[in-house]
């Protein structure tokens, strides 16, 4: 088994291997996997240090290092209809009292906001729609990472 308690210092690219993980197991800090080999990977980090997407950590026995790459999930791309001439703020600030009050996580990048699906897609859908505002939204894959700049976790809910 190879635990890792800590990012690397220094690397040896020519010795990098990849490791996916889900966001969630990310934000914990900590992460168990099978390598290819049949080996245990774990990264268990000190409490409230989440991993972030290509973190490096080791070296191993072996050498060997390990890049983190988060997985895509599913999450609902929401951009503001800004063909209408009237207040685009006022727009944003709605739509951000709205995710907010209801505590669910958006990344907020390049003009839009990503929410993801953790709640069930339909149920967010159907959170966006009774906003009543000018929104467009569609279901895509992305990849969210606590190091992504824009991210805000909300309260998961059950």
């Amino acid at each position: 088994m190879i635990v890792f308690e800590k990012l690397a210092s220094q690397v040896n690219i020519e010795k990098i291997k990849e490791v996916t993980t889900n966001r969630q197991d990310a934000m914990r800090g900590r992460v168990r996997t099978k390598l290819s080999n049949a080996e245990d990977l774990v990264i268990n980090l000190p409490r409230g240090q989440p991993i972030g997407q290509g973190d490096i950590f080791g070296p191993s026995e072996k050498g060997d290092y390990y890049k983190i790459l988060i997985e895509p999930e599913l999450v609902i791309k929401v951009t503001l209809d800004k063909s209408q001439n009237d207040d685009v703020i006022e727009k944003a600030a709605k739509l951000g009292y709205n995710l907010g009050n209801r505590h669910l996580e958006v990344l907020i990048e390049d003009g839009a906001v990503f929410v993801p699906v953790t709640i069930g897609e339909e149920k967010v859908r159907k959170i966006l729609d009774a906003m009543k505002l000018p929104i467009k939204f569609e279901s895509i894959q992305k990849v969210i990472s606590m190091s992504s700049t824009g991210y805000h976790a909300g309260e998961e809910e059950e």
